[in-house]
């Protein structure tokens, strides 16, 4: 139980803050919030969290197919690194070009739940943030290959959403005024702490996993 509850303290802190930085999901929920909308933001959030926590399940399945494959080991390192280093680029671009946030929320005339569920949906870096971030987890034996495991992650990561989603729906125009203010400091803090996590990702792939394969041939030899 000891590991679950460092597991699910990891995610539930990868998640919010990964849900702190402005973007359409938040902002929204803010929205409603500002609008007096209480029960769009709650449902808006719901699907949005639901979403996400499916395509975590999807992450999870895409990372232990690619562990099945152990003679390309070396390969999985390197799509880990290369995801989060892109992550990290976009990150640490729009920090160095001082970008501030430009909020475009679509489909406002749908219900706050359909709008959750397209707005998730069409995230495009859901996917790659979760597949990143569980093959480190995973590396550092945090997150084990069992069911238990799993659902106890993906309900973290959902809490860890939901509390970033309330801070903004409660907070209202003081957080976002402030995060607004911090947008290119937080881009450079993500986009660091980014740079570091895949740059050790392509560590494992380029130098300790080779020397571990040389290792075992030899001790085979001997």
């Amino acid at each position: 139980m000891k590991q679950h509850s460092r597991m699910i303290g990891w995610a539930m802190g990868i998640s919010f803050t990964g849900s702190l930085p402005l973007g359409t999901l938040n902002l929204t929920v803010a929205n409603f919030s500002f609008a007096g909308n209480l029960a769009g933001a709650a449902m808006f959030g719901v699907a949005a969290i639901i979403i996400e926590m499916l395509l975590v399940r999807i992450a999870l399945l895409a990372v232990k197919q690619l562990e099945k494959l152990k003679r390309i080991l070396w390969f999985f390192h390197l799509i880990t690194g290369a995801v989060l280093l892109l992550l990290a680029f976009n990150s640490l671009t729009a920090a160095w070009q001082k970008q501030m946030f430009q909020a475009e929320t679509p489909f406002t005339t749908l219900h706050p739940f359909i709008m959750g569920v397209l707005l998730s949906i069409i995230n495009p870096l859901h996917i790659p943030f979760w597949i990143g971030w569980t093959a480190v987890l995973k590396a550092k034996h945090l997150l084990s290959d069992n069911r238990v495991a799993h659902n106890f992650y993906v309900m973290a990561i959902g809490m860890g959403t939901a509390l970033a989603f309330s801070a903004y729906a409660l907070a209202g125009r003081l957080l976002i005024d402030y995060l607004v203010e911090q947008h290119v400091l937080l881009n450079w803090i993500l986009g660091i702490v980014l740079l570091i996590t895949g740059m050790a990702q392509l560590y494992k792939a380029f130098i300790v996993q080779p020397v571990a394969m040389i290792r075992q041939v030899g001790g085979r030899n001997e």
